[in-house]
């Protein structure tokens, strides 16, 4: 076996000292009769492996043989119980995820790392081994977790990086992303502060998880540790599976409220052909019952549910099987899982730890693996620096659930029995899209009735870009039909006498196939809906793809495919200046947390600003994390390429390019003339520049915009914002507490920049220094940097372009400056040495003749 790679395995992912003692001395002990676990002889796997060594608790009470080749000390059970998990645990060291060298890891290896580690604590306390190296400071925001202690990131990773003897300098930022990808866990500490203080304001009087007395045992936990209790002894008890399964469903359903699978679940299946209700309840029977190692319990059980939602169970989807395969064995194994739901579980991923987790659309054991990885680093944490003696992982899972509440209500007791199912709904989102469709062709032709009767539907004349919607449309995803109007009278809410946008959701269902002629698809609509009226958030294109990301979509998904009421008073309260009441008339705003971002991207040309530019716009826009694939994979470019200009097209993007005579009148508003009635003659309007149609988009949106800059240098900065350069500060924004408009000059319109629309620019240093910037823009503008990176380029016909390029930038940096280098894009597509000849005859030369 891999022995020095498996260990640093199990320790990056925080197992105990006494695990990883045991998980090796089991391997050795299975290498001694089996040989090299490696190099099986052919038909062997670990997988014919371990079922070798199956020994249930049937053959214990029938007292059968010791299935296995070696002898085996104490109860016979319960040792090839431990070499089967040990089997499991080196599977998934080998199904990991592994990095290639040079990559995001600058080199480094997870026994670099932990070696880091070790000097760490060697050096007697944290402070003392950052002040070992210069330059370093304790980090404001990501933090090493590793068994339950907390180390500074960037200082283990430079620390690494020089026992490597590596110049590399990493950032914070790039320094989370190596010891992501080498297997540790890294936290951001200020967001994991401010959820542990929300968590304490709310469990009154808490000390540690294990005091039966407080709200946390009284809301939390008393009811759970009972539910455990009923579940094993359901297991346990000599009823047959399908029995078993029933109750043991219906108790994590409908016995109590807070539990942790869907109602509406339990409904779908008992509505299904009893064959496939049998299945459901015998699989989740065998999930409980099972003597396998728990987490091969899950991966089987979910693969088991995933066959049963092709066979005919819909509502078994991507959540709702994650959720009924980790809360069952959970239940049954409270150390080893918990209860689960999928929301909660990725707002954990992305707020404490900047992951996107369960990303891919079906159930995969890496998924799992990660997701249980951090709840164990939690478990550490708690029990360890904050002394708070939890149990098991339901004491991490208690935490999360509270802490991520948006809506905290003080219970006193813990919940009542009764199903409430709207929260219920609340946990159950699929990752997206949500397709909202119209049903008109040519704006008059209502096609309705037909698509419900063919059970299709289709686009009328689509445009290029309404066929690369209609192509992404997936078997499986959720679709609406929508018609939308204005509505003044008769409204539900008080809008202060003013017209309101209204979107009527006039049927729904899920999408069974597509054509892949971009312009048809079919759809098992669901029969029997009455239309519903929606308010407010009501973006109006033929096809309008949402995604989760905000709690405005959310709200809106619920509505329309989980039959969850609108909350009027939260739009009125929370978004006022997104289409409800008018700002001047609206009730003090409650606003939804937003972080507006003004940046801008500089550096020599050919470093890569297009593409970042693109990756951090759609991040924004669709509420990615930082380290999300799309953003950061090479591979999928294309795709991200296509996702930034579906954004432009949908009014999410915008794009404007400054130069020397852009002005005032062209970016935020200016006079135009226009015709008079009878053709003589002309008079002047004002017209909205770009930042002026995005603010006001933005503005009757809770989708988040962001409007991207090029050139943002080229301009002269204070004569294009003009008075409106104050209106760009995170603080003065619409929504925030100093949020202000002012009058706009030509127009008279009162106009404020609404705090979800960021700002985007990029700067070529070879044209100017961000010393000559004006100082106004660069109070209000975070810079980010973007250097050649000649590692990104790998050898071509013999020539080491890596080394090329640097010695190129070398000289250009010793006799002109660093912001004229070359960049390593006009390399980066080079196959041949014909190609490289061509850059360099072309670009490359162009570019250093141009510097003298």
């Amino acid at each position: 076996m891999r022995e020095a790679e498996f260990k640093a395995w199990m320790e990056a992912r925080g197992y105990s000292k006494t695990t990883v003692s045991t998980q090796m001395t089991d391997m050795r002990r299975i290498e001694k009769a089996y040989g090299n676990i490696d190099s099986l002889p052919d038909g062997q796997t670990l997988a014919t492996l371990r079922a070798s060594l199956r020994y249930s608790k049937a053959d214990e009470r029938a007292d059968r043989p010791n299935p296995s080749p070696f002898e085996v000390d104490g109860n016979l059970y319960d040792n090839l119980a431990h070499f089967r998990a040990t089997l499991n645990f080196y599977q998934r060291f080998l199904d990991a995820k592994t990095v290639p060298h040079g990559d995001t890891t600058h080199g480094l290896t997870t026994q670099d790392i932990l070696a880091a580690i070790d000097r760490c604590d060697a050096a007697g306390s944290v402070e003392a081994f950052i002040a070992s190296h210069e330059g370093l400071g304790s980090p404001a925001k990501f933090w090493l977790l590793h068994r339950g202690k907390r180390y500074p990131s960037k200082a283990i990773v430079r620390d690494a990086l020089g026992y490597i003897r590596s110049d590399a300098l990493p950032g914070g930022a790039q320094c989370k992303v190596a010891l992501d990808a080498l297997g540790f866990v890294v936290i951001d500490w200020p967001a994991f502060k401010a959820l542990r203080d929300t968590f304490l304001s709310r469990m009154k009087g808490f000390e540690d998880f294990r005091r039966e007395d407080g709200d946390y045992w009284t809301v939390e936990r008393r009811y759970k540790d009972k539910m455990i209790d009923k579940v094993r002894t359901i297991a346990a008890s000599p009823v047959e599976h399908r029995a078993a399964g029933e109750q043991i469903y219906r108790a994590l359903s409908v016995e109590v409220q807070g539990a942790p699978l869907s109602w509406r679940t339990l409904d779908e299946v008992q509505k299904a052909d009893p064959a496939l209700r049998d299945r459901f309840y015998e699989v989740v029977a065998r999930m409980a019952r099972s003597d396998d190692d728990p987490l091969a319990t899950i991966v089987d059980g979910a693969k088991a549910l995933e066959k049963l939602k092709v066979d005919g169970i819909a509502g078994l989807r991507r959540g709702e099987v994650l959720a009924v395969a980790i809360s069952v064995v959970g239940t049954v194994h409270p150390e080893a899982a918990s209860w689960f739901k999928v929301s909660r579980i990725e707002a954990m991923g992305q707020r404490l730890f900047g992951r996107k987790l369960f990303a891919h659309n079906d159930f995969t054991s890496t998924d799992l693996d990660e997701f249980l990885q951090l709840m164990r680093a939690m478990f550490a944490l708690f029990a360890g620096e904050l002394g708070w003696n939890p149990a098991d992982l339901f004491d991490v899972q208690g935490f999360v659930w509270v802490a991520l509440e948006y809506k905290w209500d003080g219970e006193e007791e813990a919940p009542s029995a009764a199903p409430q199912p709207a929260a219920e709904q609340a946990e159950i989102l699929q990752d997206g899209p949500y397709w909202f469709v119209g049903a008109s062709f040519g704006r008059t032709s209502d096609q309705f009735d037909r698509f419900i009767a063919e059970g299709v539907w289709e686009i009328d004349s689509p445009s290029d870009r309404h066929r690369e919607q209609v192509l992404r449309m997936q078997p499986g995803d959720r679709i609406a039909i929508k018609a939308t109007y204005v509505r003044k009278n008769g409204l539900p809410f008080d809008n202060r006498g003013r017209s309101v946008s209204v979107m009527s959701i006039k049927a729904i269902g899920t999408i069974a196939a597509n054509a892949g002629d971009g312009e048809r698809i079919s759809i098992a609509w669901e029969t029997g809906l009455e239309a519903r009226e929606w308010y407010h958030y009501t973006y109006q294109p033929t096809i309008w793809e949402v995604y989760p990301t905000n709690e405005m979509a959310q709200r809106l998904i619920r509505f329309a495919f989980y039959g969850e009421e609108q909350d009027y008073a939260w739009f009125l309260r929370n978004l006022s200046h997104w289409g409800g009441l008018p700002a001047d008339e609206a009730p003090p705003p409650d606003p939804v947390k937003r972080s507006p971002l003004n940046l801008i991207i500089y550096g020599p040309p050919g470093t890569g600003k297009t593409y970042r530019t693109m990756a951090e716009a759609v991040r924004l826009c669709r509420g990615l994390a930082d380290n999300d694939a799309l953003l950061n994979d090479p591979v999928r470019r294309q795709e991200l390429r296509q996702a930034y200009e579906e954004l432009k097209g949908q009014g999410q993007i915008g794009f404007v390019t400054f130069h020397q005579n852009y002005a005032y009148e062209d970016f935020v508003e200016g006079l135009r003339p226009q015709p008079l009635t009878d053709g003589v003659g002309f008079t002047l309007k004002a017209q909205p520049g770009i930042l002026r149609q995005m603010a006001e988009a933005a503005e009757t949106s809770a989708e988040e915009h962001v409007l991207v800059i090029d050139e943002i240098n080229r301009a002269n900065i204070s004569k294009v914002f003009g008075e409106l350069i104050t209106l760009i500060e995170p603080n003065k924004r619409l929504g925030m507490d100093e949020g202000m408009r002012l009058t706009l000059p030509y127009s008279n319109a009162r106009f404020g920049v609404p705090a979800n629309l960021h700002i985007i620019g990029t700067m070529n240093t070879a044209d100017r220094s961000i010393a000559l910037l004006d100082t106004a823009l660069r109070r209000r503008f975070e810079f980010r940097e973007l250097m050649p990176d000649p590692s990104l380029l790998k050898p071509v016909d013999g020539i080491d372009l890596a080394i090329l390029l640097a010695t190129i930038n070398d000289r250009i940096e010793y006799l002109f400056d660093r912001e004229h280098q070359i960049g390593h894009a006009y390399f980066i597509g080079c196959e041949t040495r014909a190609d490289v000849d061509e850059v360099m005859r072309h670009q490359v030369i162009l570019l250093i003749s141009a510097k003298n």
